[in-house]
């Protein structure tokens, strides 16, 4: 009875895998990023809003290039997909990530995105925020 229950599992099993492998012809997931803290340590906090509303943005930005002063409300994940991304802080520290690497950045915390390389900087920036307020605090 033992064996007879555990061979119609094992087969069973076998449909899923095989259903699974059918549907999924052409499809490839490779995980990017996984993480609940930002790269200042802090523990990832979604906005509390009756309004939620996702933003992404393609950035790109020229070698020596770097942008305004600026704080985020809630974290926002960004993705390199050339270059390098420099975030440096008001207290002088830095952090870079190289294409092909993701990051949740620092939120309340003044920074600037840098491209110190010699080649163009391009990334995506995801914000989780809520319509009609901006995902940008600027002094």
């Amino acid at each position: 009875m033992l064996r007879t229950v555990l061979l119609t599992a094992f087969f069973a099993l076998l449909g899923v895998i095989g259903a699974s492998a059918q549907a999924a012809v052409g499809f490839k997931a490779t995980e990017v990023f996984k993480g609940s803290t930002t790269i200042k340590g802090q523990a990832l906090q979604y906005p509390v809003t009756s309004q939620p509303e996702v933003t992404a943005l393609l950035v790109d930005l020229e070698p020596g290039g770097e942008s305004d002063r600026h704080q985020h409300p809630s974290a926002p994940y960004i993705y390199v997909i050339e270059g390098t991304f420099t975030v440096e802080f008001d207290d002088g520290t830095q952090q870079s990530f190289e294409a092909g690497q993701g990051f949740l950045e620092a939120v309340n915390t003044w920074h600037k995105a840098r491209n110190l390389g010699n080649t163009p900087l391009k990334f995506m920036v995801v914000f989780t925020g809520e319509q009609g307020k901006s995902n940008f605090i600027k002094p």
